[in-house]
């Protein structure tokens, strides 16, 4: 089915030739063009995806044979094959070549050194095949023009939007109560966040954790609307159960974050990882669902797959969920009683938070399937969790939603509309006395999210990466000049840094199918896969100062080294050894310049930072330098690292471990920070977020 019959549009010749280019693709690739686990997984994939290159599926085919196979397959008609005929040349020039490529190494081939021609002699062949397959073409239209069906089109659902807070800062995880005239919600307006109720359409707010220091986050009204399950950081953190007052506060786990409750209320299901606003940053992914008794306490493990911000469906059959699987974020649903998962959504946009609708027929999701993130839904069976139908979008005002919550009678949705920049700013530094001097100033400017840079070896070019759909890699110069994009396709391409001779940048990429490392010539040339695991996704390189390796981390959280002269086989990778510290994980981030050591992130089962340890390849072991922070860097003079925690920078000595804070930027800023080679200057991502809760009224 072409993109144009998909769309219910009038029809014509060309949707023919690109049916014609998907046999062609299969033929040439043992693989279906577009595909998936449901019918809405493959008309997403005919509308929206570009099929996997034929030439990375089967290095066999020939150039020119892709290039006919990618012009018949443009789902813009206006760039595809505009005849039949036109195709058919391209075929048989195709044969001719492929004829003439085969009598040429026939004679010069001996015939005891085999057929060194057969890859093309096969591929001529095909191209006949497929010119035989044309005369079909002309009947076959006829046929179509008179009997086709035009599929309905999603409709967008109609509805009327409301903004409910407008305080400055961010108000997140919305809960609706379930006559949806209260809300809930986290702020840091008090300096710390808390939890707020209000009226719906009122303006005064109430603070219901104000007795707190500690962060309380994630509320959800429970189905009575009694009570308040939220996530709390106080006693070491967990979930906590308290009145809808505020009233009566007790721990309920230990463990756990985005709390939901069960339809008769007597459990929540809780991941033991958190996410608080931008999905594209989970990198590791492995988080598990909890069912816990509100009566006492007791947990019962639903699924050790990956799943975050669990939500249990209305009549309790299920849980639907999003996780991590081979580099893309998807919605999922499980019996909540355990089982096996079933996917909602398989394909390349960002989907995530799915809550489902209080007649179980609908699961609304945030996506960014459109272009920018916002709110879907998708009609489910609730009992089998059967998708019955393609996403349907519910476009709101906003270009960057998050945190769904929905009434009991399905009208009213309360939303998060953010409006975000992340833009690098550098700032001048004293390695000598270990300060920061003068303010910093912009390096990039406007709507661009430009995350995580990192400066080349001679100091004058940053690369970056770009947030959103899709992210793209991109160089720029130090003094802000001379923007150049390396990469510009559906794929996602994260966190790239330069190798030591400052000729090629590494980044991870799901080009693959799969998160894998890849690494890009400055130019935007020799685009080359270097890491192949068959079963977990590949990220965050690190690069050896000789040039020679690269350290990464896998989903699961091991650490491997990469010998780059050996990628592709076998023996490239080897494995770090395990933190000694039970459960937790070492994230590779900065080499030593000597190259002895690796400096990394200590991560907990929660994705949550435990801080900073270096791992020596002459000892095997590793030293923890803190408690607390992430990304560090090494300072030149292989003594001194600088790290991360919350908005702010720190020093750390190697061998005294004191810590003395460096520089603070603004609430929100990603702090992941990057030395100049002298070291005079930090380069960091600055944040600027603007949050506030909207209600859609459907109609």
């Amino acid at each position: 089915m072409s993109p144009e019959q998909a769309r219910g549009q009038e029809l014509d010749a060309r949707t023919d030739l690109f049916s014609f280019g998907a046999v062609l693709y299969e033929m040439a690739t043992g693989r279906q063009a577009f595909s998936g686990a449901t019918s809405a997984v493959t008309f997403h994939a005919i509308l929206e995806r570009a099929p996997m290159s034929p030439v990375r599926l089967n290095p066999e085919v020939p150039a020119e044979l892709e290039r006919i196979i990618n012009k018949a397959l443009e789902k813009d008609r206006a760039m595809r094959y505009q005849s039949a005929a036109e195709l058919r040349a391209d075929l048989k020039r195709l044969k001719r070549d492929t004829d003439s490529a085969r009598t040429t190494a026939a004679a010069a081939v001996p015939t005891a050194a085999g057929p060194a021609w057969f890859p093309r002699r096969r591929w001529g062949a095909m191209a006949v095949a497929a010119l035989g397959g044309m005369a079909l073409l002309a009947a076959a239209w006829h046929f179509l023009a008179r009997t086709a069906t035009k599929p309905a089109q999603p409709a967008a659902i109609n509805a009327t939007f409301t903004q409910i807070t407008d305080e400055p800062g961010e108000e997140l995880f919305p809960s609706l109560s379930p006559d949806g005239k209260s809300l809930l919600y986290a702020s840091r307006a008090a300096g710390n966040w808390d939890i707020y109720v209000r009226r719906v359409g009122g303006k005064n707010p109430m603070n219901l954790t104000k007795d707190s220091p500690a962060d309380d986050t994630q509320p959800a009204f429970s189905p009575d609307g009694d009570q308040i399950a939220f996530r709390s950081e106080r006693e070491g953190g967990g979930i906590f159960v308290m009145g809808a007052t505020g009233e009566s506060v007790r721990r309920l786990t230990d463990v756990g974050y985005n709390p939901a409750w069960s339809p008769d209320g007597k459990e929540i299901v809780c991941a033991r990882e958190g996410v608080v606003a931008n999905p594209a940053r989970r990198a590791i992914a492995k988080s598990e669902l909890w069912r816990v008794s509100v009566a006492n306490g007791e947990k019962r493990l639903v699924t050790a797959g990956d799943a975050v911000q669990p939500h249990w469906s209305p009549h309790g059959y299920r849980i639907a969920y999003w996780a991590n699987k081979a580099g893309q974020r998807d919605i999922w649903t499980i019996p909540a009683s355990g089982g096996a998962p079933l996917p909602v959504t398989d394909d390349v946009a960002l989907d995530w938070n799915p809550v489902w609708s209080p007649d179980g027929n609908h699961l609304y999701f945030l996506s960014d399937r459109s272009g920018s993130m916002n709110l879907w839904r998708v009609p489910i069976e609730e009992k089998t969790g059967k998708v019955l139908g393609p996403p349907e979008p519910l476009t709101t005002p906003a270009t960057d939603t998050a945190h769904l919550s929905i009434s009991r009678d399905g009208r009213r949705i309360a939303y998060v509309q953010r409006v975000a920049s992340l833009n690098i700013h550098k700032v001048g530094f004293d390695p000598a006395a270990g300060t920061v001097t003068g303010q910093s100033v912009a390096v990039t400017r406007g709507s661009r999210l430009a995350g995580i840079p990192d400066v080349s070896p001679d100091g004058e070019w940053l690369t970056f990466y770009s947030w959103g759909k899709p992210a793209d890699i991109f160089i720029i110069r130090t003094d802000g000049t001379g923007l150049r994009q390396l990469t510009e396709d559906i794929y996602r391409d994260l966190r790239p840094r330069w190798s030591p001779d400052g000729k090629r940048i590494a980044f991870y990429s799901n080009r693959s199918g799969r998160f894998e490392i890849w690494v890009i010539n400055r130019d935007g040339s020799g685009l080359q896969q270097l890491t192949h695991n068959s079963l977990e996704a590949a990220v965050c390189p690190v690069w050896s100062p000789d040039g020679t390796q690269l350290a990464y981390t896998l989903y699961s959280g091991e650490a491997f080294v990469l010998d780059v002269a050996k990628a592709g086989t076998p023996q490239a990778s080897r494995a770090l050894p395990h933190l000694p510290d039970p459960g937790q994980r070492f994230q590779p981030r900065s080499w030593s310049g000597d190259g002895q050591r690796l400096a990394g992130d200590c991560v907990r089962p929660d994705g949550s930072f435990a801080g900073i340890a270096i791992y020596s390849f002459a000892s095997q072991q590793y030293e923890r330098l803190t408690d607390f922070g992430f990304s560090p860097v090494w300072l030149k003079d292989g003594r001194r690292l600088m790290f991360a925690h919350e908005n702010k920078l720190f020093l750390v000595g190697s061998q005294t471990r004191k810590v003395r804070e460096l520089f603070s930027a603004a609430l929100g800023s990603d702090m992941a920070a990057t030395l100049s080679p002298d070291n005079r200057t930090v380069y960091f991502s600055f944040a600027s977020v603007e949050a506030d809760i909207w209600l859609a009224t459907l109609q």
